[in-house]
């Protein structure tokens, strides 16, 4: 393990100071991502330090130990700080917002959640964290979908009485092909990704919901856990204000929300607001060969479906990879709007 997480570790953090580099000289002027470049130009070092030769010496392997954990802890906040850099930026550049940045982001994004897996799923199997009963590292081979369901469920519902004073019911059904069933469906799953995702798509069709009561009554919010013969679907759906088409291309678009920018508090996170959630979570999702997709009515509501593969063999990690055709996209530097659509939404890049 030592010697393919040393190779792994060293070319993926590589790759990603060497996109960090391309990214447009406004924003790496920022001093958060300056910060963010810093960390990953140290921990380069870090792993430059270690080589094959320390495969097999005690001393080494529990030194290279102890610098995973000085690594994990380092890049603790790279979101946030990454994100306070793109949101000052923003701010000064409007609707002209480079669109390299949501394309860099995305494999900057997965990056990060890979190296995260393999340094944890490291110090598990070999280290001093605790590994979950029945688990191989960070994955559990057997994950109650239902139950993850239900957890993210229940602390979306907290966070909705916290802001609103009152929440929807959440009523969660499961079926197996087209019979609904009570039987457990499992999926070898790593559980925090399972729960970030689905917690994010409760939360946001609670929001909805409470916000655009029905006749005064407010609407439950309906889950469906369906397990086909290659798939493992989880639709979240709502009956809240729905959203426009025009609006709907900008939904995993990074610091795009629909909710107003929330009020910074330590104590009590905000519901909504950052817009981060919904593009993190695709990106969770199609980490392990799934996807995540959503479909909106206007005045009718919103379905938001997460896929897992049902099958692990088909649940194999999708990287960025980093080659000419990447480069390219980071050098082209313009993008030119080439269909006249009044009213558009998108800024035209000459």
């Amino acid at each position: 393990s030592y010697g393919f997480l040393h190779q792994e570790l060293s070319i993926r953090v590589s790759h990603m100071v060497k996109e960090l580099h391309m990214l447009p000289d406004a924003l790496l002027q920022q001093s958060s991502v300056k910060l963010v470049k810093d960390m990953y130009l140290k921990t380069f070092e870090d792993l430059s330090d270690f080589d094959e030769s320390g495969m097999y010496n005690e001393q080494i392997l529990g030194k290279f130990m102890r610098k995973l954990q000085d690594i994990k802890r380092r890049h603790q906040t790279v979101v946030e700080t990454m994100a306070e850099g793109i949101l000052e930026l923003k701010k000064e550049s409007g609707d002209r917002f480079d669109p390299s940045i949501n394309y860099f982001l995305d494999r900057f994004y997965t990056s990060r959640i890979a190296i995260r897996v393999l340094i944890s799923n490291h110090l598990i199997l070999f280290g001093p964290e605790e590994e979950c009963p029945g688990h191989y590292g960070v994955i559990d081979p057997s994950l109650d979908v239902h139950d993850i369901v239900d957890d993210a469920a229940s602390s979306a519902k907290y966070l909705c009485n916290h802001h609103y004073g009152n929440s929807p019911s959440i009523e969660i059904q499961t079926y197996c092909g087209n019979e609904k069933t009570k039987k457990e469906i499992s999926v070898v799953y790593i559980a925090s990704h399972l729960h970030h995702m689905c917690f994010e798509l409760i939360k946001n069709a609670l929001r909805a919901s409470v916000e655009n009561p029905m006749d005064g009554d407010v609407p439950p919010v309906k889950v469906l856990i369906v397990q086909g013969d290659r798939d493992i679907s989880i639709r979240v759906s709502d009956r809240g204000p729905g959203i426009p088409m025009r609006l709907q291309d900008r939904l995993f678009d990074y610091h795009y929300s629909t909710a107003p920018e929330p009020e910074k508090d330590s104590r009590i996170p905000p519901l909504a607001g950052f817009g981060y959630g919904l593009p993190l979570s695709r990106l969770y999702a199609r980490y392990l060969n799934g996807n995540l997709r959503l479909v909106s009515i206007e005045g009718y509501g919103t379905d938001a479906v997460i896929y897992l593969q049902n099958f692990s063999e088909n649940a194999s990690e999708v990287l960025p990879l980093f080659n000419k055709t990447s480069q390219a996209k980071y050098q082209i530097g313009t993008m030119v709007q080439d269909w006249n659509v009044a009213g558009s939404l998108r800024p035209i890049w000459t």
